[in-house]
Order: structure tokens, then C-alpha cells, then sequence
């Protein structure tokens, strides 16, 4: 559930930027740079309603939760707010692709050389050219909740990240895509269970695991909410990062497979509980946080949002309202309370007519699991601020504070009466809050960066992927 690029949005495109050492493990850094599109207008905040009505493309459509030692350096680009690239190699000698790393999908696929609709501007895999090439021809098609999709065949070949060769990997090879033009990603890199596999096969991640190329089966994704910050964010295949959170890990378990879906004790929005007993996702392919329609409506309307029909959006008069007479919104998980204060979950853009206009992030979609519950995601804007990690053996998700937890956007003097003061006294509440919650599991992760640092001593590796910008 991606949000398609609008004009305003920034790409970061993702160089390899160094290496360092770790106790028994490899860690390889990736930096990124940010650039804007040439269309990019800040001026103008009209977004189309394809761009902002819960664009689902890392959710597909068929696919409701469950039916039922090398080192890897790797190229991310991160669409601002809209999902993370990094390339890959497919084949031998490789053949490169930018791909979507997203936890709300299992598959791997690409564009293929066959390719024969909507194929321009992509990279595309020739079995030809590769003498790894295994030939599997089992169909593949998926659609995605924003009305795009792409089909083709299976393939088998090697993938590889910067050096880390996963073999026998299979993949589809798209020779049709729909709704995909401008995507900056050739392809996608699902990092959810197997479940959610269109035809069956063995997701990247597993594969990664069990031929032993990382010494854990945990990934883990810190996002860096600044966007002039020298670090951007990063990926890790194999561990955590502790210094990219502050605290303990609040793990809970998955409670269905598929999607990386868990429990939800409450939503609250100020002191009222809009939501009790309910279900989330964490999905790094989704800008926006999205819940059931009656639990959203309830959040914005506590707020003072109104919604607008162009952008299928809510908006709030921030050049009326002050900060302190919007309200936190708050995740309990497990015993911990998560809040997002008003500037973290407000969407400010630059608009012609009336200088700015305030979105609020959370959007309304009724999404089911297969057992026909319906459950919350948290996107960007809730991980931005939550370091998230991902325990595929122990099959659990873990969230611990980011060190980016108290950056907050330069504000416009325009907006917010009084924000110069109330922006202090939201950020303090929360920064109390949310530390003495911090009690338990620290231990689980924190290894992780004291591991970066020091020798390099088997040939098993844990991957770095950092985020930096220019």
C-alpha cells in the first residue's frame, strides 16, 4: 500500500558508501543520496486521487494474509515517504535491477526481455545472456490494490546483492505490466512469509538464510523521517543496528502468517480509545498509516480534520490551529505505548493558493486477513519513528524508539499559532512517555552495532544497508 509519487516528492537515490567490521560478522554500509524529480513542485500541493487513495501496490489484492558469508552492499532509493530501492543482480554475468524492498509481499519479480507491454525505462532479465538460467515457465500474475499488476513466468537463476550470491532463487519474469509507468523500481523484493507467495516458491530471505549467508534470520529497517539528514536510513539483512534506536525491543509474536501481522491491545486517539483488541501490519511499502474507515474517521474527527474529496485525504487547518489543540495518537503493543505526536503524523505540503496545506496521515481502508479481521498498517510515517525488526525463526516483529524520534520538520511561521512553544511541550510528553516504556528485550539487538565494529572473524555476514543523503 504505497503511495504513488506526486510531484512533491523526493527520490533518494542510494550509492555504496563504505564498509566496517564486526564482532565475528561482516557489515557492509550503503549511503543514498536524495534527489527531487524535475517535475517536483513544491508549490503545489494537488495530488491525484490514484497518488493518495490507499495505494495498495506492496498489498495485492489476492493475497489476504494466509491461506492460507558474504557481504551485501546494496543500492536503496528512498521515494520520499513511498518505498525503498535497492539494486540487485540477477544471472551470470549479472544483470542489474532496481528493486523494491517491501515487507508487505513475498514475491521477486522483474521485467523480462520478452517483455511486451508498458516495458520502457526498465531493466529487463535475458535468459539468454545468463548461464545460471534454470527454466521453470509455471505462469505468474499479481494485481495490486491500486489497480496496477503484472504477469509472466517463473525463472530460476542466481540473485545476487553486492557479492552475496543466493542460488537457485526463483523469480518472475513480467513480460506484461500495468500501472507501473514512472516507477522509479524496475521490480519488487517481498520480504513477507512464504504464505503469501503467489505460486509457492521460497521467498529471497529464506533462501538467503538457509544457505547461510547471514547468522540470523532477522532483518530489520531503521528510516530516517529527516530528509536533509546525512543519514537516510538503512536495511539489515541478519541483525539490528542498536545504535539506530534508544531503549528496549518491544517484541510481539505474529499472530498470522502472511503479512507481518500482529496484535493490537489499543488505538487512542488524546485520552479516547478509538480501537480495542484489533490487528497490524508493519509494512515499509506503505507511506501513510492506514486502519478500518470507522476507527480513522474517529482519529480525524477527534482532531479536527476535514476530509477532501481530490486528494481522498483529511486535512487540518494548521494555519488556525495550534499544535497543543491537536492530540497524540497512541499504539499500545504488547505493555508499550507508541504515540505519534501531531508533527509526526502530519503531511505538510506547499500549496499555490493557500501557502500549505496540513494532510493527516492516517487514511481509511477496510482490509481483512483471512480470517476476516480487519487490521491497521503501519506505514512509513509510524516506522520513521519506530526502529522495526523483523524475527522470521521466531516469528515475531520488534519495535524499539529511533534515535529520529524527537526530529520534527521545520515548521513555516505562517502555521500553528504559538507552535514555537507547544512544539517543545508535545515533544517533552512524548519523549517522557515513551521512555518508561522501555524496560524489556534490550539485550535481544543491541549487539548489532558493537558488532559492526570489530573483526571481521567467519564467513558468515551480517548485511548493513545505510541510508545517507547529500
Amino acid at each position: 500500500m504505497m503511495l504513488k509519487v506526486a510531484s512533491t516528492l523526493l527520490v533518494m537515490f542510494i550509492i555504496v558508501h563504505l564498509c566496517e567490521n564486526s564482532v565475528g560478522n561482516d557489515i557492509f554500509r550503503i549511503a543514498i543520496r536524495r534527489a527531487r524529480r524535475p517535475s517536483s513542485n513544491k508549490t503545489n500541493s494537488t495530488i491525484s486521487t490514484k497518488i493518495i487513495a490507499n495505494r495498495q501496490k506492496s498489498l495485492s489484492s489476492y493475497a489476504k494474509t494466509s491461506l492460507a558469508t558474504s557481504s551485501v552492499n546494496e543500492n536503496l532509493t528512498n521515494e520520499f515517504d513511498v518505498y525503498f530501492i535497492g539494486e540487485i543482480s540477477i544471472g551470470t554475468p549479472p544483470q542489474n535491477f532496481r528493486i523494491d524492498f517491501d515487507t508487505g509481499s513475498s514475491d521477486l519479480w522483474v521485467p523480462s526481455s520478452q517483455c511486451q507491454w508498458s516495458c520502457n525505462g526498465f531493466n529487463k532479465y535475458n535468459s539468454a545472456e545468463s548461464t545460471t538460467y534454470v527454466a521453470n515457465g509455471e505462469t505468474f500474475s499479481i494485481s495490486y490494490g491500486d489497480g496496477s499488476s503484472v504477469s509472466g513466468f517463473l525463472s530460476v537463476d542466481v540473485v545476487t546483492i553486492n557479492g552475496m550470491a543466493v542460488k537457485s532463487q526463483t523469480f518472475a519474469e513480467c513480460t506484461y505490466l500495468v500501472g507501473m509507468t514512472g516507477d522509479k523500481n524496475d521490480g519488487i523484493l517481498g520480504l513477507a512469509f512464504p504464505n503469501l507467495a503467489s505460486d509457492g516458491e521460497k521467498p529471497f530471505f529464506y533462501n538467503m538464510w538457509s544457505q547461510g549467508l547471514i547468522p540470523q534470520a532477522i532483518f530489520s529497517f531503521y528510516l530516517n523521517p529527516d530528509t536533509s539528514a546525512t543519514s537516510g536510513g538503512e536495511l539489515i539483512f541478519g541483525g539490528a543496528d542498536s545504535s539506530k534506536y534508544t531503549g528496549s525491543i518491544t517484541y510481539i509474536s505474529v499472530s498470522l502468517e502472511g503479512y507481518w501481522e500482529f496484535p493490537i491491545a489499543s488505538v487512542r486517539v488524546g485520552s479516547k480509545i478509538v480501537s480495542s483488541s484489533t490487528y497490524a501490519i508493519a509494512d515499509t511499502g506503505t507511506t501513510l498509516i492506514i486502519g478500518p474507515t470507522a476507527q480513522i474517521n474517529s482519529i480525524n474527527i477527534a482532531m479536527g480534520a476535514t476530509y477532501d474529496s481530490q486528494s481522498q485525504m483529511y486535512t487540518v487547518d494548521c494555519h488556525k490551529r495550534s499544535l497543543s489543540s491537536l492530540p497524540n495518537v497512541t499504539f499500545t503493543i504488547g505493555d508499550r505505548a507508541f504515540i505519534l505526536t501531531p508533527l509526526q503524523y502530519l503531511w505538510i505540503l506547499g500549496d499555490q493558493s493557500t501557502g500549505y496545506i496540513c494532510y493527516s496521515v492516517f487514511s481509511p481502508s477496510d482490509s481483512e486477513d483471512s480470517n476476516g479481521n480487519l487490521f491497521w498498517i503501519l506505514g512509513d510515517y509510524f516506522l520513521y519513528r519506530y526502529y522495526s525488526i523483523f524475527d522470521i525463526n521466531k516469528k515475531r516483529v520488534g519495535f524499539a524508539t529511533s534515535i529520529s524520534y524527537d526530529w520534527m520538520p521545520t515548521v513555516d511561521s505562517s502555521l500553528f499559532p504559538t507552535s514555537s512553544t507547544t512544539t517543545v511541550s508535545t515533544t517533552s510528553t512524548m519523549k517522557t512517555t515513551t521512555s518508561t516504556a522501555r524496560t524489556t528485550t534490550v539485550s535481544t539487538t543491541s549487539t548489532m552495532k558493537t558488532t559492526i565494529s570489530t573483526a571481521r572473524t567467519t564467513t558468515v555476514s551480517t548485511t548493513k544497508i545505510e541510508l545517507s543523503s547529500t
